[in-house]
């Protein structure tokens, strides 16, 4: 790995653990501490796109595009909306669904032909329909008129990981594998994000979504590197 991929991987672990002790610290109650998420969020997605696109040889815009949808829902995220219209929230999932969707066409055209494909990873996909099935009845009674939005996100994010299966047998199992976990750590987030903006805050809620959103975002880009 270059010195250059290096730095930015460093910066990129530094600002996520400030963002997190930044997330813990107000989760505490301590609300001067908020200025520590806006200024550290907004730079997570470009350090990792940057480390993806200076550390990779072989650049995949689909990828690259995908981790773009990721930062511009980021912000979206971020905006205050004290009258509780959810338009900010909206734009914010239509950001993260299109980067969803890119992660998967990237996946089948990595795949390509599916010449290497192995029958036993279907077993994989088990998981991520079983997890589907369990969210989306519990999130989907209080999601009112967003109902079939959700539902569009839901099916989405586990066609997302289910498309990770697509791989092996194509590159590195190291490389599979840690594209197949990150996958779930970004449902997971996802996951957390929508019971919380739609049925109930708990505490720390936002230290998780956020460690299994960057880290699910990190292990993507790592498997498609090592691949």
């Amino acid at each position: 790995m270059e010195t250059v991929s290096v730095i930015l991987l460093v910066l990129l672990i530094f600002f996520s653990l400030l963002h997190l002790l930044g997330e813990f610290l107000v989760d505490n109650g301590k609300e001067k501490f908020m200025i520590i998420r806006y200024l550290t969020k907004p730079f997570l997605m470009p350090l990792l796109l940057l480390f993806y696109v200076i550390g990779n040889v072989n650049i995949n815009w689909l990828i690259s595009s995908a981790i773009i949808g990721g930062f511009v829902g980021d912000i979206f995220l971020m905006l205050p909306d004290p009258e509780k219209t959810r338009k900010w929230l909206r734009i914010g999932l239509v950001s993260f669904l299109v980067g969803h969707i890119l992660y998967i066409a990237a996946f089948i055209y990595i795949a390509g032909n599916f010449a290497h494909f192995v029958w036993w990873s279907v077993l994989l996909v088990i998981p991520f329909v079983i997890a589907a099935v369990i969210v989306h009845p519990r999130l989907t009674k209080h999601t009112g008129k967003m109902t079939i939005a959700v539902t569009i996100y839901i099916i989405v994010i586990g066609l997302m990981g289910i498309s990770t299966t697509f791989l092996f047998g194509y590159g590195t199992i190291g490389g599979i594998l840690l594209l197949y976990i990150g996958a779930w750590m970004f449902a997971v987030s996802d996951t957390i994000n929508g019971y919380v903006k739609f049925v109930s805050v708990f505490k720390y809620e936002r230290v998780i979504t956020m460690f299994t959103y960057i880290t699910g975002q990190l292990m993507i880009v790592l498997g498609v590197i090592f691949l």
